[in-house]
């Protein structure tokens, strides 16, 4: 479904005093299927828009719509039934007690009906067809953890667990994807193996996806398109043809910057 941020606002109150108004009249529109890589430097609202978007953080004015619906009247725990989300420490995502198939079943549950304020009203544990389910789409994504569905998610690795945390965030295919550095507390080696499987689900599935990172290697390799946020302010707009004017480098010195390059946007 297509994304639509209108006349956004937000602000916070700054320590020792005084306003910070971060967001203000900000607008951001992403077509159906649309992966966004978003980045900026710390602090210029990256993980707050996010946070806006799915209800952890309530507005000061504007809108979020997901193909027409304005979600901001709705709680986050409504919100999830609609949004997916992996936050960065793969600890937050899962149930560590609980074992895979448990934590899948918790995630299909979740974004139905049967998962509102007060929680799981049905049982946790998945019957012989879920389990049969969980364990093909396992092996048809590639993940060796087919076969481990009875392991408390606990024991995993970091990388393993963060793996899980992505397919629970896109079962039942939710209308938005938001990844909030979901590798940024990973090694290398584990990195590559969560963004191969976020690009695999997000082309598999269609979702429209927003990604948040500090990763300039991966802003430009992933995504149709990638945006640079300073201050709530919208400075850079690329295609994923037009990002390729980039390095590393040469994108790194936008950072804090003004000015922005060829394709770029410098009103919100």
């Amino acid at each position: 479904m297509s994304l639509q941020v209108r006349d956004l606002r937000w602000g916070h109150p700054q320590p020792g005093g005084g306003w910070r108004q971060l967001f203000d009249g900000f607008q951001l529109a992403c077509p159906t299927g649309q992966f966004v890589v978003v980045i900026g430097s710390n602090g210029c609202g990256k993980s707050t828009l996010l946070n806006l978007i799915a209800g952890s953080l309530r507005a000061g004015g504007g809108s979020v719509q997901l193909d027409g619906r304005d979600l901001v009247g709705w709680p986050d725990y409504r919100r999830a039934r609609v949004i997916g989300r992996v936050m960065q420490n793969p600890l937050d995502g899962t149930a560590p007690s609980l074992t895979i198939a448990e934590n899948l079943r918790l995630a299909e549950c979740r974004r139905s009906s049967v998962f509102g304020r007060r929680g799981l009203l049905g049982g946790l544990h998945p019957s012989r067809a879920d389990r049969q389910r969980y364990r093909a789409l396992l092996q048809e994504l590639g993940l060796p953890l087919a076969d481990r569905l009875d392991t408390a998610v606990g024991q995993l690795s970091g990388g393993q667990r963060q793996t899980i945390s992505l397919v629970m965030a896109t079962l039942g295919k939710p209308s938005l994807l938001l990844l909030d550095e979901h590798t940024a507390a990973l090694d290398p080696r584990a990195e590559a193996t969560v963004m191969e499987l976020t690009e695999r689900l997000v082309r598999r599935l269609g979702t429209t996806t927003l990604m948040v990172t500090h990763s300039l290697e991966q802003a430009l390799r992933y995504g149709d398109r990638l945006v640079m946020l300073q201050d709530g302010l919208l400075i850079g707009d690329w295609s994923a043809a037009e990002r390729q004017q980039f390095t590393p480098t040469s994108l790194r010195a936008l950072y804090g910057s003004a000015t922005v390059g060829a394709g770029s946007s410098t009103s919100p």
